[in-house]
């Protein structure tokens, strides 16, 4: 199963659809009626850290069309279309098989960052290209042979544009669950692939075996989207939960708000990663759940017990590329940066691996996408029983993307990241 099936499947779970409707019957309120498409695309691979003026560039299309059967009038005064006289949206060129779909909500992930690299594992996107994000919205034009009809929501691997041509097979139409209260986000969020998914199959999946109550567990990048739900997961073990951040604010959320049994500040500069993690895990820690590698994870590898478990998500400390000083022969110190984030520098210290008989799993979620009706289940019955719940940063608006991605990697966010292109 690719990735954008198995992501529709699981935002299939988690958004209320609308009556599916004929061409005829959509609301007209819901279609960009503009005959232009913006689209954010990879203006260049980043040097370092992603630069959103110099590394994205908002691309706009204009798509000529006539309507022999509407007429367009225009308001002279606010130089508008008429509400009763706006033409459908233009036309797209698809083949018999494929949507246009315009995105109503965007999920914004940190594997994109990877993306921006030559030779990254989850595929490079070229220069030029769009953006991709998880994403749903309605569909707006529909081949003669698609699998979803005009009106109907759908979920899947979007793009960061107005409007996304996509193979019908490729997104899955968007049903609610009758549970009042639950998010419509959640396809993205708690649901999401990328996120309540991959916490999911991380804390429960992949390791010899999970946390158990009484042993110590540590999660890193925990106040951001994958790492807060596995906190919570965690948490749902019976197990003591430490986690890793940056800043009094994430430490008051996840002290307060979470309920963390303690709190590494790496951004702490009174005391070292070192004396944090000795006064916080006292009896050793049994299990970690690592989103940031770098110099956290070889810091806690230093505390492991015997029989550790340690679960590889991903490394976002070194998506940006290593940094690096040197010094020339005047004295003076340079900075620059190997742009590879794919060559990520492991843990100096592995060999505490071995002296403690311990295992370091890394993983994938489409890896384990078998089990994934499994975990869809796990996650609703914990957040049901108000075992686990997520916090929502969104940004209002296509324009606002790349300054969205930007911020998971600056830390100024916390929980899951959205961008909402237009409203439902």
């Amino acid at each position: 199963m690719s990735l954008s099936s198995a992501a529709g499947s699981a935002a299939s779970s988690a958004i209320s659809s609308p009556s599916i409707a004929a061409a005829a019957h959509v609301n007209i309120n819901h279609i960009n009626r503009n005959n232009t498409v913006r689209k954010w695309v990879l203006k260049r691979r980043p040097r370092g850290v992603f630069d959103p003026d110099l590394d994205a560039e908002l691309v706009t299309s204009q798509y000529e069309y006539e309507s022999p059967e509407l007429q367009t009038h225009t308001h002279t005064h606010t130089n508008t279309l008429s509400h009763t006289h706006q033409p459908p949206p233009p036309p797209l060129e698809l083949g018999d098989t494929q949507v246009v779909v315009e995105p109503t909500m965007l999920s914004v992930d940190a594997f994109l960052r990877t993306m921006m690299a030559d030779g990254a594992y989850h595929g490079s996107l070229p220069i030029g290209s769009t953006f991709p994000a998880l994403g749903y919205g309605r569909v707006v034009q529909a081949g003669v042979r698609s699998r979803h009809r005009i009106g109907t929501t759908v979920a899947g691997m979007l793009e960061a544009s107005d409007r996304v041509v996509v193979e019908s097979n490729a997104v899955v139409r968007a049903i609610g669950l009758p549970i009042p209260g639950f998010p419509k986000h959640a396809s993205l969020g708690l649901l999401g692939i990328t996120c309540g998914m991959t916490a999911y199959c991380g804390v429960f999946c992949v390791a010899s075996r999970p946390p158990r109550r009484g042993e110590t567990v540590v999660v890193t990048g925990a106040a951001g989207a994958v790492g807060s739900i596995a906190v919570q997961l965690c948490q749902s073990t019976g197990a003591r939960v430490v986690a890793v951040a940056g800043g009094p604010q994430k430490k008051e959320y996840l002290l307060q708000t979470l309920g963390c049994d303690g709190v590494i500040d790496y951004k702490c500069t009174d005391r070292s990663l070192r004396e944090q993690i000795a006064e916080t895990c006292p009896n050793g820690i049994d299990f970690v759940y690592d989103n940031v590698g770098g110099r956290v994870l070889n810091a806690l590898l230093y505390n492991i017990n015997a029989n550790a478990r340690v679960v590889i998500c991903g490394a976002i400390s070194q998506y940006s590329g290593k940094l690096h000083n040197n010094h020339n022969g005047n004295g003076d110190k340079t900075i620059h940066y190997d742009y590879d984030c794919c060559g990520a520098e492991g843990p100096s210290n592995y060999l505490k691996l071995a002296e403690k008989g311990a295992e370091m799993r890394g993983f994938n979620v489409m890896q384990h996408i078998a089990k994934l009706p499994l975990m869809l289940l796990g996650m609703v019955y914990l957040w049901a029983r108000g075992k686990v719940t997520l916090a929502v940063h969104v940004e209002e608006g296509l324009e606002r993307f790349p300054r969205a991605l930007q911020k998971l990697f600056t830390g100024e966010t916390i929980g899951k990241t959205l961008v909402r292109v237009r409203a439902d």
